[in-house]
């Protein structure tokens, strides 16, 4: 009985942290972030992709000065593509090729002949 009672305690913490895990990439977290000058990167954290090849969301709430970035989400499975011209106040969809349940992230980049670096403020979801 006793056994039994241990087995059925260790699938139901499994199937609670499996879960915890999934909802992670349904969260927004946000992001503060510089990315260098010279067509420079920046990062946000981490989240878990929750559905394999589902839309990341940005929310972008500043792009520094009169700049534009490019963003795309990037992880286990590579980077996907581009999307270009981010600024202020504005929500984008990242195309994505991550696998559900590894780590994603957005790298931001700055444009070839953007001479300073530029600080990015929003939040995101993995999905």
């Amino acid at each position: 009985m006793k056994k039994k009672k241990l087995v059925v305690l260790g699938l139901t913490l499994g199937l609670l942290a499996t879960a915890g895990a999934a909802q992670a990439g349904y969260s927004y977290e946000g992001y503060d972030t510089q990315v260098g000058a010279f067509n420079g990167s920046g990062y946000s954290n981490y989240q878990t992709k929750a559905k394999g090849g589902a839309y990341a969301t940005l929310i972008s709430r500043s792009v520094g000065g009169s700049y534009t970035v490019d963003a795309r989400e990037t992880g286990h499975s590579g980077p996907a593509s581009w999307r270009r011209d981010v600024t202020d106040s504005k929500t984008y969809s990242l195309p994505s090729i991550q696998s559900a349940g590894y780590d994603a992230i957005v790298q931001f980049s700055n444009d070839l002949n953007t001479p300073v670096n530029v600080r990015v403020t929003g939040s995101w979801a993995s999905n």
